[in-house]
């Protein structure tokens, strides 16, 4: 080789300037990014935009092949989760509902019913269906009794924990009623962190921990479909993201599931770090984001890559989103109201199967999507529900066929549409519900984006 081609090579491997400028800036944004604390602004911001990509990516190309692999890590819900679920002295007639609801499906984790007032003998135990027992506790008292809360006694939301433990203490139920109703979101942020440690001394080493509201359904075979492909050794941390980045948390409503590891390196591994946790609990404002910053301090994250999953709606306003149509839907909330959760409970009744999104329509009997290619427009209904920053209103418009011809020049965002001729408004989304009726309206699916959809999706082999 002579020393023109040996320069030549040289010149080559030599970095430019700019290259070297782009190597010394991203050395140190990786230096201190590891140098910061867990919760830092820094990991957390890196986090949220890789969040975003990963969403972006699952938006345009949703994939549900890795469902039906082979389960590495297969659940056996009866064994493997533990239930915590949470209710409150204004809420408490609604944990039998539930109950009966869950054995309705076979159902049978162990499980604990977490309140924030006393437990009365009458019902010191609740029972599923197979008459496993499941015991409810004080967990404010529990906390404040073993000295987790010293210190806070004073503030506000603990005299408000007195009075009402007090109240049911004297048997002045309409007292205790009104303190109840008042208060109950405020003592609900005290019970997640304490929950979560009761659970895990009293029901160890379970695969996962499930923290439900008294208003929130779980369809079981949804849950383990995707349970199973997960390592429960790792640390991990599940649910529907709200919050912005500098603390994602998972909507408590849509529930929550954790795995034992991410418990046990909590609660084992950072006593300290729950401890100032339960400091922080008199005055946080939601208990879900406590227990999603506390656990970040010690670098376990929400993992938003299944959060589609997770539903935050009562069936009847649930939104079936497109890039949701091939995974499976796990959760309800807001059925606290009337006979809601029993309604519910019986629709899903001995089912033995996953539920996937856009099964729901067919699941309730509203309609089939194919129905839309002969009836396009129902008169007195409405497909699209609840309006938000991903919709889209078109006014004066004059007629339903305008209406759907709107929706056709966005053929593949408008899954369905509503027409109001009173307001001379057409309304699109995404989504569609299973179907509201106003009297008044037209609406309709888009059939051919639908059917698109799922025909993308897998079935099991």
């Amino acid at each position: 080789m002579g020393v023109a081609e040996r320069n030549g090579l040289r010149s080559c491997a030599r970095l430019s300037r700019g290259h070297k400028i782009t190597i010394a800036l991203l050395s140190i944004l990786f230096i201190i990014y590891h140098s910061t604390p867990y919760d830092s602004r820094p990991r957390s911001f890196v986090r949220f935009q890789q969040n975003n990509v990963e969403d972006y990516i699952q938006n345009n190309y949703p994939s549900d092949s890795w469902l039906f692999r082979r389960q590495r890590y297969p659940v056996n819900p009866d064994q493997d989760i533990g239930v915590i679920l949470k209710t409150g002295y204004g809420t408490r007639h609604r944990v039998n509902a539930l109950l009966r609801a869950l054995s309705n499906e076979t159902f049978f984790s162990d499980a604990i019913v977490v309140q924030d007032f006393p437990v009365v003998e009458e019902s010191q135990n609740y029972s599923l269906a197979n008459g496993k027992a499941v015991p409810a506790i004080d967990i404010i008292g529990w906390n404040l009794k073993r000295g987790a809360l010293n210190g806070t006694q004073n503030l506000e939301r603990m005299r408000k924990y007195k009075h009402l433990a007090d109240a049911v203490g004297a048997e002045e139920w309409m007292l205790a009623d009104g303190i109840g109703r008042n208060m109950g979101w405020e003592l609900d942020a005290m019970k997640f962190l304490p929950s979560l440690e009761y659970a895990w001394l009293n029901m160890p080493k379970k695969k996962w921990y499930l923290i439900l509201d008294d208003d929130t359904y779980i369809i079981k075979h949804s849950l383990t479909l995707f349970l199973g492909h997960l390592n429960p050794a790792k640390p991990t941390f599940l649910g529907n993201p709200v919050g912005d980045y500098k603390g994602r948390f998972p909507h408590g409503g849509s529930s929550v599931i954790i795995s034992g590891s991410a418990v046990s390196k909590l609660y084992d591994g950072h006593p300290d770090v729950v401890a100032e946790g339960h400091q922080e609990s008199p005055t946080a404002i939601w208990g879900d984001k406590l227990l999603s910053t506390t656990l970040m301090k010690i670098g376990v994250y929400l993992d938003e890559t299944y959060g589609r999953m997770f539903n935050g709606e009562n069936p009847w306003m649930t939104r079936m989103w497109v890039d949701r149509f091939c995974l499976p839907l796990v959760s309800f909330h807001g059925l606290g109201d009337g006979d809601l959760m029993e309604q519910v409970g019986n629709t899903f009744k001995h089912m033995e199967r996953p539920v996937f999104w856009r099964q729901l329509a067919d699941v309730y009997g509203a309609y089939n999507f194919s129905s839309f290619h002969q009836d396009p427009v129902r008169a007195n209904m409405d497909f699209v529900g609840r309006l938000d920053e991903h919709s889209t209103t078109f006014t004066e418009v004059n007629d339903v066929p305008q209406c759907i011809k709107l929706c056709g020049q966005h053929r593949n965002t408008c899954l369905a549409w509503t027409f109001d001729p009173a307001l001379r408004l057409c309304h699109i989304a995404p989504w569609a519900i299973i179907g509201d009726i106003v009297e008044g309206r037209s609406s309709g699916v888009n059939a051919p984006l639908a059917e698109w959809a799922a025909n993308k999706c897998h079935t099991p082999s």
